[in-house]
């Protein structure tokens, strides 16, 4: 496809790929919620929304994906494609194929979509850049139990590949050593593709969201502290489930040297990344120092989500939010995809 123009205010039709999938979860539902909501920002913005729904057999066809874009007359893309419910690594797939449209295109590029959906990979990554992170190791099926000798409770278990909390339940948070081998056995009995088990940072988390091609801008820092919430950590429910016991916990503003301390380790893991366009960072806090948990490079964007949140509170409407990521898709390399 041709090369396009750089961004402007012109009205312009903006494909908008998500996953179309058969499935309870609520997560999966909610990508689908977000693109109803991206659709109708885009339409105040003066531009055309083309929905497009995303199969797994559409992955195997990349000429399939460019007759889509070619029939829309998409003049650029609006990605809000996160995997399958079944395929956490069809995000990055997914991505890649976007490349073939030579359209500018909103988020991450798919190198640090794979980075930061591998746990090992990101904690390596982070690790080797000079970030705090938590203590921890990869486990897969067959691992030899004494490797968790190196390791001492309280102890967290996570999918080593899935993203928006999947696995991480009542059982994720390991208190007692005889308790250990059990529930790592049991996660990976859900989770056959790894986990990571980690030291628990048992302090305030914090949110922080990030916008730009590096250099960065921090839109905004937010934290739950749990002494004063109850509980020790968000889990899948917490963030999806209406009525579960942390779901309707507002986070507090971060401001003063807090947001600085935040903002600052924060960049640094995107850049480390390989970050574009917009991530979240999450983060504990111990004995005043911040350890990195994770890098999201496809925050939640659904209305009430933290992303579109701590953008309104920076003082940005949605409307703006959405201008400034399509125009930071055409900053790419000239207004190309990459």
């Amino acid at each position: 496809m041709s090369r396009t123009k750089p961004f402007s205010d012109a009205p312009l039709t903006v494909l908008l790929p998500a996953a179309s999938e058969r499935s309870p979860r609520v997560d999966v539902a909610d990508a689908l919620r977000s693109r109803e909501f991206i659709s109708r920002v885009l339409e105040e913005c003066g531009h055309v929304p083309a929905p497009v729904d995303i199969t797994p057999g559409m992955l195997r066809s990349p000429a399939a994906i460019m007759e889509l874009a070619r029939t829309a007359g998409a003049g650029c893309v609006f990605n809000i494609f996160e995997g399958f419910s079944h395929d956490s690594g069809a995000e990055h797939r997914f991505r890649a194929l976007l490349d073939h449209l030579s359209l500018p295109c909103t988020g991450n590029p798919p190198a640090a979509l794979r980075a930061c959906l591998s746990k090992d990979e990101c904690c390596r990554r982070l690790r080797e850049s000079g970030i705090p992170v938590p203590d921890g190791l990869s486990l897969f099926p067959g691992f030899d139990p004494s490797a968790l000798s190196r390791l001492a409770p309280p102890l967290f278990i996570k999918p080593l590949a899935e993203d928006g909390s999947v696995g991480i339940d009542s059982s994720s948070l390991v208190l007692e050593p005889r308790l250990m081998l059990a529930a790592v056995s049991a996660k990976l009995s859900d989770f056959p593709e790894g986990v990571r088990v980690e030291e628990f940072i048992p302090g305030r988390e914090y949110s922080v969201s990030c916008m730009g091609n590096d250099p960065y801008t921090t839109i905004g820092c937010s934290y739950i502290d749990f002494d004063r919430e109850g509980g020790n950590y968000l889990d899948y429910d917490s963030k999806w489930t209406p009525g579960s016991p942390l779901y309707s916990v507002v986070p507090a503003r971060a401001e003063g040297d807090e947001f600085t301390r935040a903002a600052t380790l924060a960049e640094m893991a995107g850049r480390a990344l390989g970050c574009r366009g917009c991530f979240r960072v999450d983060m504990r806090e111990r004995c005043g120092e911040l350890y990195v948990l994770d890098v999201n490079p496809n925050p939640d964007i659904s209305p009430d989500g933290g992303f579109f949140r701590q953008c309104r509170e920076s003082g940005m409407s949605d409307a703006q939010t959405v201008q400034a990521l399509l125009g930071l898709a055409f900053e790419v390399q000239g207004g190309m995809c990459s």
